[in-house]
């Protein structure tokens, strides 16, 4: 494998990792204005806990976007 296709291979993979992070941070937004909106923060973080840890075997991460900003 040639260096410009490697280079091309890496600008390829950067350009989805970066809008997979727009769309999870679009997600997140979301996800907070319901839990504003609704009151119900405590039940779709239950909820949320309960889908990861069923996910959790199978991706091998654990990324939690309801986490607490610091």
């Amino acid at each position: 494998m040639d260096s410009n296709n490697k280079d091309k291979i890496i600008n390829d993979i950067s350009v989805v990792i970066a809008g997979l992070s727009l769309k999870l941070e679009t997600l997140q937004a979301k996800v907070e204005e319901l839990c504003r909106s609704t009151g119900g923060c405590g039940h779709v973080k239950k909820a949320h806990k309960e889908l990861l840890i069923k996910k959790e075997g199978k991706l091998g991460t654990n990324i939690d976007p309801l986490r607490e900003k610091k």
